[in-house]
């Protein structure tokens, strides 16, 4: 019996995982090994918790920061940008909108906020959960996401009195 190889023009899938499955997988596990090295303040486990065994070689250690859905995974070859962007007290990043999704996760200060803008924006938990959504002023707390739909006004301002960082996730479009 003949087994399909990679090099046949006709295998697209093999066992019902597409390339492009298997390419979004390695990028989300990019993107967690990325989040991993971050330093973070605030806890998400509590103390008590026993330590479940990770299967990791010694020395090595893996701490989930959160989790942000992405509600409008592009169809075409896209690029992960992962940034930082800092805000004193009192700066803003005025509102705009970029063709792309994009999410953001809060790693440092208190006193964001999300200015009035687009729909199409989703403030979440560390787990996931839905915090807030829309186009009015919300409040974005430390160790949430902000995901923005691509097209959606948005921006952000920090009314806190320290520092504040924000890690931000672009799915860029990348041209042939």
């Amino acid at each position: 019996m003949d087994e399909p190889r990679v090099s046949d023009q006709h295998v697209v899938e093999v066992d019902g995982v597409s390339r492009r499955t298997v390419l979004l997988g390695i990028g989300a596990s990019g993107l967690a090994a990325a989040f991993a090295t971050q330093k973070v303040e605030a806890a998400f486990a509590q103390d008590a918790t026993a330590a479940a065994e990770s299967g990791l070689p010694e020395g090595v250690g893996f701490t989930l920061i959160g989790v942000g859905p992405i509600r409008d995974l592009p169809t075409e070859p896209f690029t992960i940008q992962v940034s930082r962007i800092t805000l004193e007290p009192g700066a803003v990043v005025p509102n705009s909108a970029v063709p792309y999704p994009t999410t953001a996760y809060v790693e440092e200060g208190t006193g964001l906020i999300c200015p009035a803008a687009g729909e199409g924006r989703y403030i979440t938990d560390a787990e996931g959960k839905l915090v807030n959504s829309g186009a009015e002023e919300m409040a974005y707390p430390l160790g949430t996401w902000c995901y923005t739909a691509p097209d959606t006004m948005d921006g952000v301002r920090n009314d806190g009195t320290e520092r504040a960082s924000l890690l931000l996730i672009d799915l860029i479009p990348t041209t042939a």
